[in-house]
């Protein structure tokens, strides 16, 4: 009966498993629509599976290095905090201060203006020069201003931030298509729910073992003899 009992847990724990277990990929739909500095700022639009997750998702830049396209799709790997197993960029700190001023844009969301200097910030955190070196347009003084004292904020306070709300996604190398496109950018957003189904199957198998006991598993008797 025990053994029994052990198969069909199992059993429905790698149900569970594999209704999460398809490999991490993203597909960028467009860069929404606010902009800064002749770039696209903000959480950008994508569709994909993150966390065994298929739909879509808003995730933020934190690579200025790198281009990519609307169209374009390639797989990823995830980091949680603190680990941060798979991330690009050193040290982890950094990745702290990015994981602050992305909970205070995604709390901001409805004002373009804070999200753009929020977000140039970021890219400053990895690339120092990216918003005095700003290929793509420019940016006033007032931004500049705005954007450092982001900068400062996040030194200032990320050592006492939660980010387990959040992931990295760092894109597989090669594996983007099209391939011409180069490499694409790293991605951080909110860690997705886990699908329902997972849960229910667990559940089902939970109750069917208590059933089965109930009505199937004799009493041990008990006593002096």
């Amino acid at each position: 009966m025990k053994t029994l009992l052990k198969i069909v847990l199992v059993f429905c724990v790698a149900l569970a498993a594999s209704a999460g277990a398809s490999a991490d990929s993203l597909t960028l739909v467009n860069g929404g629509s606010d902009v800064m500095g002749g770039v696209y700022v903000g959480p950008y639009n994508f569709q994909g599976t993150l966390g065994g997750q298929t739909g879509t998702f808003q995730l933020i830049c934190d690579d200025f290095t790198h281009d990519v396209y609307s169209g374009e799709s390639w797989n990823v790997l995830d980091s949680s905090f603190p680990a941060l197993t798979n991330a690009k960029f050193a040290p982890a700190s950094s990745y702290e201060e990015v994981g602050w001023l992305t909970q205070q844009m995604f709390q901001n969301l409805s004002n373009s203006q804070t999200v753009g200097e929020i977000q140039w910030a970021i890219w400053d955190i990895f690339d120092a020069t990216a918003s005095s070196n700003d290929p793509y347009g420019s940016l006033t003084s007032s931004e500049d201003t705005q954007i450092n004292y982001w900068l400062g904020q996040a030194a200032a306070n990320y050592a006492s931030g939660n980010y387990s709300d959040l992931e990295v996604y760092t894109p597989v190398s090669g594996s983007q298509n099209p391939v011409a496109d180069g490499e694409p950018q790293e991605y951080i957003g909110l860690t997705p729910t886990p699908e329902p189904g997972a849960f229910l199957l667990v559940g089902i198998g939970l109750c069917f073992i208590g059933v089965f006991r109930r009505y199937f598993v004799p009493k041990q008797q008990s006593g002096c003899y």
